[in-house]
């Protein structure tokens, strides 16, 4: 049985999942924000300035805070426009834009009660301006403590990414939920703990690791002019994302927000999405 066991354990170890290349098409575009027509039209004109990877002819609209105000206004808005993305930020009409606890209803019902994806940009300036540091998308992370499989946000992430720019793939193991296995390992007198700790952290490294370089390989054979990073580690989730931001420069963050069996968003997304306001971030 032992045998077969270690049998089992080889081919399933064998079985690595490999990244699948797909083009994502952005044909349409929707900005929505709670300003005025003419500082809207400002603020959008910003956004499409830094999303200049996006094709000459897509179609951008923007719906100014005159022509919505409650969520079920701005999912109707949705729903009629049928955007591929939408670009927006935190506490859209909210009272709260000066307290960093939340994303406010509307994000959050975006989030979660539409298909497309949400490009989070840092609130307006003084002059409804989109910051300055938010021009460009040269340097973009892919974040996820579950990176293997995950080929929409490495597709996505390589969409935006500006040709001969940077793409990290970032896979963050929680080290907090890590060592509370171990220590239930260590109550089982016929379990080695400490070769316990080594074979599970090097299999739950190897994993996002073999399918990051799966993405690099498909990225170059389908000729995706970027140059692929890759961030395998375990640690504290915001401390280590923001540790990555600054050592890589990173302009933009891709990260996934939905689990199939859940209504909120997936965990990892909303701390982050709330710590890190400065930062331009796709939800999908």
């Amino acid at each position: 049985m032992l045998k077969l066991d270690e049998f089992e354990s080889r081919f399933r170890s064998a079985d690595k999942a490999r990244y699948a290349y797909t083009e994502v098409s952005i044909q349409r575009v929707a900005v929505f924000t709670d300003l005025a027509e003419e500082p809207s039209r400002r603020f959008a004109g910003d956004v499409k300035t830094m999303l200049s990877t996006l094709d000459a002819d897509v179609a951008w609209t923007v719906v100014n805070g005159t022509e919505f105000r409650q969520i079920d206004e701005l999912l109707a808005h949705v729903e009629r426009l049928q955007p591929d993305l939408i670009c927006t930020y935190r506490n859209l009409h909210g009272r709260a834009r000066r307290f960093a606890f939340s994303l406010g209803g509307h994000v959050d019902v975006l989030t979660q009660a539409t298909t497309t994806p949400v490009l989070l940009l840092p609130d307006p300036t003084a002059d409804d301006r989109l910051p300055e540091r938010c021009q460009k998308t040269d340097r973009i992370m892919v974040l996820t403590d579950h990176l293997t499989g995950s080929d929409a946000i490495v597709s996505y992430g390589a969409r935006l990414t500006e040709k001969g720019g940077h793409l990290v793939l970032a896979h963050l193991e929680n080290d907090q939920v890590f060592e509370r296995y171990i220590d239930v390992i260590s109550k089982i007198p016929s379990i080695d703990t400490e070769e316990a700790r080594v074979r599970i952290r090097e299999q739950l490294l190897k994993e996002p690791t073999d399918y990051i370089r799966s993405c690099a390989r498909a990225l170059a054979e389908n000729a995706v002019p970027l140059v692929v990073h890759e961030e395998v580690t375990m640690g504290h989730h915001v401390a280590e994302c923001k540790r990555l931001v600054t050592e890589h420069e990173i302009d933009l963050i891709v990260m996934n927000t939905k689990d199939e069996d859940q209504l909120a968003m997936h965990g990892l997304a909303y701390p982050l999405a709330v710590e890190l306001r400065d930062l331009p971030l796709v939800l999908l």
